[in-house]
């Protein structure tokens, strides 16, 4: 009999536990948000601006890439993953400043800043994307079916009457954005409990600041105007690694600061695995990839 009445009352007790914890966890979260605003140089990008590229003139039509892997940074190096996954997205018609990229529950506390992937991770890359959901289903015409894997940047446009197709892709092209720094305190993030947004920029003009071996990035080239592999994309990925940085702190622009974030331009993947945010520790030196 007492077993029975042990084993009537365990069920209660967990679920009590579930539910303080639930509730411990709600009330520790508090929303972060990423923005980003578009540059062209030091100044605003606007899309009835044509690109410079040298001599030449990229008219800008639609810019999109995938934020995973997101994780805040604790003064030791090491990092407070955030879950989900968003596919932001700027097009012609539609602003190109201060949009927000992604959201997730953070806990409240000092950082040294965050980091970010552009890309689908590893394990998600070669699912079929005719059975994946959003933001990884086909439909977002993010997928390359001839190469299994996902576009991660991909960003379209004319130049001298043609055509630009300019993609990232591929494992070994996972881009990392470290907006943080262990030695400068400008960096620094302070998640309160009311939540915190943490704005921004990419430069259009560095994505095409040197093409290969430093030649001038050409567009009448069709090896430039159509770009998903090879010796040309492997230049792009390196001057995307230069293009992002903070609009806030030590890098603040009062061109982007005190405007709010324009929502619901990213669309998101439900979070992947526990909803705790776990600490991991990340290694220095690797420049721009994280496993």
């Amino acid at each position: 009999m007492s077993y029975s009445r042990f084993s009537a009352s365990r069920p209660l007790a967990q679920a009590l536990t579930l539910g303080l914890g639930a509730a411990l966890s709600s009330a520790a979260a508090a929303p972060l948000s990423v923005t980003l605003s578009l540059t062209d140089g030091d100044r605003p990008f606007a899309y009835h601006n044509p690109l410079k590229v040298g001599d030449q003139e990229l008219q800008v039509q639609e810019l999109k890439f995938y934020v995973s892997e997101v994780a805040l940074v604790r003064s030791d190096g090491s990092e407070v993953p955030l879950p989900g996954i968003r596919l932001a997205t700027f097009k012609k018609g539609t602003p190109p400043q201060n949009i927000e990229i992604f959201r997730a529950d953070a806990p409240p506390g000092d950082y040294r800043g965050l980091r970010l992937n552009i890309g689908v991770p590893r394990a998600l890359n070669h699912q079929d994307a005719a059975l994946a959901a959003a933001p990884l289903n086909i439909e977002q015409g993010m997928y390359w079916a001839w190469n299994s894997g996902y576009i991660f940047f991909s960003l379209h446009g004319e130049a001298a009457g043609q055509n630009v197709a300019t993609h990232i892709g591929g494992d070994n092209h996972r881009l990392t954005v470290d907006l943080s720094d262990l030695q400068k305190p400008g960096t620094a993030l302070k998640v309160t409990d009311a939540g915190l947004s943490v704005p921004a920029t990419l430069d259009l003009q560095k994505l095409y600041a040197a093409g290969v071996g430093g030649a001038p990035w050409d567009f009448s080239k069709p090896a430039y105007q159509q770009v998903h592999f090879g010796p040309v994309a492997a230049q792009l990925f390196l001057n995307a690694s230069g293009a992002f940085r903070r609009a806030d702190g030590a890098f603040a622009n009062p061109v982007y600061r005190g405007a709010a974030p324009v929502t619901g331009s990213a669309s998101a993947a439900p979070a992947q695995g526990a909803s705790q945010p776990q600490t991991q520790h990340h290694q220095h030196g690797a420049p721009a990839q994280r496993p």
